[in-house]
């Protein structure tokens, strides 16, 4: 399973706190005579460019996995002298210093060195072992999820099966529209749930598939529209994420409904998000005669959570007597 890295802020601000500690521990127990803020700025420039040495070359070279222990010490060997040389000289120029390591000595740069490589050491472990944590984590929750999407399908696939046996001998035509629509779907959801991230294009179509299917077992109760821009067809996501929105929408709005409605689905860009809406004009929240368990906002709530954190939202707001629920996701093309 894809593994997003954590945030970057989160990792600055470990290693502006674990740097301003070692400027401390200087201070307190140091040889030299140097005070906290000299001590302080050294520390924060080593740090933060050690840091980055580890942690850019790490989200390159493993963008959607955790890398080995082993990895992470190899890259500690080679950030340890660039974030000791790199963020002293910095730090000399911004301290107004004369940078001069070789003035030191051997055994003071090796010492220094040693610290630096302990400090990244210890760091990259506490990282480390933070991001196996969260994919253990988010391997159990999607474990969960998919227990959950599989209470979710059967009963649309039953009534479905019915409706099928129904129309075979009243309406062959339709029943043949009906089981092409159904294998269209089956055949698309099969393929989506055996990947981790799937293409907007591809929940669109799936989605259409699904409404088709809904559109001729309510026949004129039922209109729907699909709006997806095509700058953002590529744009990746959790597969069958809408589908229980959607689901909900037509259960608990439209089909107690006597006239029936409409349910809309878009996505737009907005800030380097991506924001899909399922919109429908039917009974609106707390209003349906069948008001359902919550199941399926549960999962989308909870896979919003696993995959993204708190990097993903979803909100809820009333639409023309009926509802209107957003998410807010990262946009990833």
């Amino acid at each position: 399973m894809p593994i997003a890295a954590p945030g970057v802020a989160r990792y600055l601000v470990g290693t502006v706190i674990f740097s301003t500690v070692i400027a401390v521990a200087l201070t307190a127990f140091g040889s030299h005579r140097h005070g906290f803020g000299q001590n302080f700025v050294y520390s924060q420039c080593i740090g933060l460019i050690t840091y980055a040495t580890i942690d850019l070359p790490r989200r390159m070279l493993w963008p959607e996995s955790a890398p080995t222990f082993a990895h992470m010490v190899g890259l500690v060997a080679i950030a340890a002298p660039v974030g000791w040389f790199g963020g002293s000289f910095i730090a000399s120029l911004l301290w107004g210093d004369r940078w001069s390591p070789g003035t030191m000595g051997l055994d003071a740069v090796l010492g220094f060195l040693a610290l630096t490589a302990g400090a990244g050491l210890a760091g990259a472990f506490y990282f480390w072992t933070r991001e196996q944590l969260m994919a253990s984590e988010r391997g159990a929750a999607e474990a969960r999820l998919k227990v959950l999407q599989a209470q979710i399908e059967p009963h649309f696939l039953f009534n479905t099966l019915a409706n099928l046996q129904a129309l075979i001998d009243v309406d062959p035509r339709r029943a043949q529209e009906m089981l092409r629509h159904l294998d269209g779907y089956l055949r698309a959801t099969l393929a989506t749930t055996r990947a981790e991230r799937g293409t907007l294009a591809e929940e669109f179509e799936l989605l259409k598939s699904y409404l088709e299917i809904l559109a001729i077992r309510m026949g004129s109760r039922l209109a729907f529209g699909l709006d997806l821009p095509p700058d953002l067809a590529g744009a990746r996501l959790p597969p069958m994420l809408l589908q229980p929105l959607v689901e909900n929408a037509i259960r608990h709005g439209l089909e107690p409904k006597i006239e029936g409605g409409m349910v809309r689905v878009s996505a737009r860009e907005e800030r380097d998000q991506l924001v899909l809406v399922v919109e429908d004009n039917g009974l609106g929240s707390g209003t349906s005669a069948n008001p359902g368990t919550g199941l399926g906002v549960a999962h989308v709530t909870q896979r919003l959570a696993a995959v993204y954190g708190d990097a993903a939202s979803m909100s809820t707001d009333g639409n023309d007597g009926g509802l209107r629920v957003t998410l807010r996701l990262p946009l990833e093309k």
